[in-house]
């Protein structure tokens, strides 16, 4: 799904088929590991936070380059390896007692981008003036009068059109974030990851809609769906993170929302138009 200038896709990893439907729902089967990929379409750094089933998976947040594409496999913490896997509804192995059916976040993927603003670093180069060139002219004809040279119009500034500086941060605190390094069974409870974060590196609550449907209503996608899912984490993933420093972020985030479900086996091999809403995707009513 992409708004804006950032996009979210649900990538099945092995060879595993996820299918995105107009709803927003995503489709897979139990067992399927995948990664998520995240796009910056625009000119500018961006940091995006990312959540699954209502828990942080990205700390203090991901830092994508310009016109760059980052494949998140793992949550971002130092003792946790595991990656992303789709599991039914149901397992009180990976979701507790309740196996899943009382968190209403369940399955849901939540991505909020913010743009890098430009810093005061930037815009002293922007308006800084450019290197003197020497002036060449042909010679004068000769006569009585000639012309001194009129005045240099000003320059214009550079700057990017329309901008204006929204300030959630200043320019001499910048953001710290995590870029990936560039280097890859048992099953482990995703929802015991916030447990073992470090202090500082989570949100002060979970990420949750405040308000999410019961049931899934959306015509198109009831066909094909048949239950909810959520995350866990299994086998070892090899993806590494380096601390990134950006400046200011803007105030305003673009969020994107995917929801995961069990598809059914037509779900996965039948081609499927793009979304056209940003609503939160509705979950699929909890199994008896």
């Amino acid at each position: 799904m992409r708004v804006g200038d950032f996009s979210v896709e649900v990538i099945g990893a092995g060879g595993g088929a996820t299918h995105e439907l107009d709803s927003g729902h995503v489709t897979a089967r139990p067992g399927q590991v995948y990664v998520l990929r995240l796009r910056n379409h625009g000119p500018l750094r961006c940091v995006a936070e990312v959540s699954i089933d209502g828990n942080t998976v990205t700390g203090n947040g991901l830092v994508i380059n310009a016109l760059s594409s980052v494949d998140l496999e793992r949550p971002i913490h130092a003792t946790e390896r595991g990656r992303f896997t789709v599991i039914a509804e149901g397992d009180e192995r990976v979701f507790g007692p309740d196996g899943g059916r009382d968190n209403a976040a369940l399955g849901l993927i939540e991505a909020r981008f913010r743009r890098e603003l430009p810093n005061a670093f930037s815009r002293a180069l922007l308006d800084e003036p450019s290197i003197p060139r020497p002036i060449i002219t042909m010679p004068s004809p000769p006569g009585p009068y000639s012309p001194e040279p009129g005045p240099t119009p000003p320059r214009r500034p550079l700057a990017p059109p329309d901008w204006t500086p929204l300030t959630s941060q200043t320019d001499s605190a910048p953001f710290i974030g995590a870029s990936p390094r560039m280097s890859r069974p048992g099953m482990k409870p995703f929802t015991s990851l916030l447990a073992r974060m470090v202090p500082g590196v989570t949100r002060e609550s979970p990420v949750v809609p405040e308000r999410l449907p019961d049931t899934m209503g959306d015509a198109t996608a009831a066909g094909v769906v048949e239950g909810a899912a959520g995350t866990g984490l299994t086998g070892r993933s090899d993806q590494e993170f380096v601390p990134v420093s950006v400046g200011a972020l803007e105030a305003e985030a673009t969020v994107i929302r995917l929801r995961l479900v069990i598809g059914s086996e037509e779900a996965l091999t039948t081609a499927r138009p793009l979304p056209k809403t940003n609503d939160v995707p509705a979950r699929p009513a909890p199994r008896p």
